[in-house]
């Protein structure tokens, strides 16, 4: 069994025909949904973090698998971020907690995700923001070197939405749970917690 630590974030495990019979892992017909091939990413990932020091067991992950002609299979495992609380579900505190990151399983109907072409747009918005906002806040560099801020306002269903109709001025919406997906795998994070308050202070 081979791998590569692709990021801090992200790992890659090769698998040959005889790591995955002695995990018990049908690489070819494996669904993620059952049980026993759950069973054998978990001991996978747990023989491995000695090795890597890739520890997933505190995160959520998502698994890409791939089977190889040789009957193994490639792995690529991203930890999707650690979970903050509940906030997401209706916080009533007025500070986040200071050490959180927005990850995909905290993302709820109140999620808000927006899409900026340059920069200068996005910290406009989070100047003007900055003053008043209550809520978990997060920036990424994309791909296709476009910015993005993904934001879980606390508060009622008003709040949110006088927050969503004022960033609609500065940036395009999208999807917050796939969007923050993708960027957990293909984006680069620049300020993954209190990033309306650090970069509205720019």
């Amino acid at each position: 069994m081979e791998w590569i630590r692709i990021s801090p974030h992200k790992l890659k495990i090769m698998l040959s025909a005889e790591d995955a019979r002695r995990y018990a892992l049908d690489c070819q017909q494996a669904e993620l949904s059952d049980t026993l091939t759950r069973a054998a990413f978990r001991e996978i990932l747990t023989d491995m973090q000695s090795e890597t020091g890739f520890d997933a067991g505190d995160d959520k992950i998502y698994i890409q698998m791939y089977p190889s002609k040789a009957g193994g299979c490639e792995l690529f495992v991203t930890k999707m971020g650690l979970s903050f609380t509940d906030s997401a579900a209706g916080h009533s505190s007025k500070q986040p907690p200071s050490s959180s990151a927005i990850s995909p399983q905290t993302v709820s109907k109140k999620a808000l995700a927006f899409r900026f072409a340059k920069l200068d747009p996005l910290l406009s918005l989070c100047r003007t923001l900055a003053p008043d906002y209550q809520g978990e806040s997060a920036v990424f560099r994309g791909e296709d070197r476009t910015w993005w801020l993904i934001l879980i306002p606390f508060g009622n269903d008003s709040t949110a939405r006088r927050c969503e109709r004022l960033c609609r001025e500065y940036g395009q919406t999208a999807d917050a749970a796939k969007t923050l997906l993708l960027l957990r795998e293909h984006g680069h994070p620049i300020c993954e917690t209190d990033a309306i308050a650090k970069l509205g202070a720019l």
